[in-house]
């Protein structure tokens, strides 16, 4: 199983290693962090303007019971609970985006440190103004900013394409705050797939919201996988009512 939000980390961290040991070998930062600037913001505008417009919500049939006598079975999904009733109703995702204060704060970051390395104030300083531990904290800051531009752009391109689905719980892993759960789900070809991802330690889930890329369903994510998108599961009402003993629905 590969997650969908590794493909490119690895070469983008690849290259950042490599600029930042030119960057220590030269004694100047600027071929460090001026490209991984250019390269945030980026990442920043594309995943914000080229993968819009995208779906805000998508909708799923939940069936009705087949015998309304007995107890209606209850499914969990995102800490709600949504039972199954003797007519058809529809399942609600909601998509919405978070952490954008965090973007915001890496963005402007990169812009400050574009404008420093291009502008006269970083070429009147000396290697001695920055010491080792200076040039490190600089590197390390560079990478966080790096990397978080990057997750938005992934998850934005990821679910540009990607489908919605529901998986079971296969198991649990419990950790310090979230367990590590392994699922399984049906894709469009009713082939099974798998995979896993993170949960809160409290979460009564019993079912969880899968998206996958249609052309390689191993590539998948739950909804506790997503740092700047959260996901909303609500419960619409059907109007079609299903007969139970009395006859078809016609």
């Amino acid at each position: 199983m590969h997650g969908p939000f590794s493909r490119y980390a690895g070469r983008v961290f690849v290259l950042y290693v490599l600029l930042a040991a030119i960057a220590v070998v030269a004694v100047d930062l600027r071929p460090v962090l001026i490209p991984t600037a250019i390269i945030s913001l980026a990442f920043v505008a594309t995943g914000r303007i080229v993968f819009l417009p995208m779906r805000a919500q998508v909708r799923f049939p939940w069936p009705a019971v087949a015998n309304a006598a007995k107890e209606p079975g209850v499914i969990i999904v995102n800490g709600e609970a949504f039972p199954r009733l003797g007519y058809e109703q529809q399942l609600l995702v909601e998509m919405s985006t978070r952490g954008l204060t965090q973007l915001l704060s890496c963005s402007i970051l990169a812009l400050a440190a574009l404008y420093v390395m291009l502008s006269g104030h970083y070429k009147n300083a000396t290697p001695m103004d920055i010491g080792a531990f200076q040039a490190e904290i600089i590197c390390i800051s560079g990478a966080t900013v790096l990397r978080t531009c990057l997750r938005w752009f992934e998850e934005r391109k990821f679910l540009r394409v990607a489908r919605f689905t529901f998986g079971s719980i296969l198991g649990r892993n419990s950790g310090f705050v979230r367990s590590d759960i392994a699922y399984q789900f049906l894709d469009q070809n009713g082939e099974r797939r798998g995979g896993s991802g993170p949960l809160p330690n409290d979460s009564k889930d019993n079912l969880v919201l899968v998206l996958y890329r249609p052309n390689d369903p191993d590539a998948n994510a739950i909804q506790g996988s997503f740092a700047f998108h959260h996901f909303r599961v609500g419960l619409l009402p059907g109007r079609r009512m299903t007969a139970v003993g009395a006859g078809a629905e016609r």
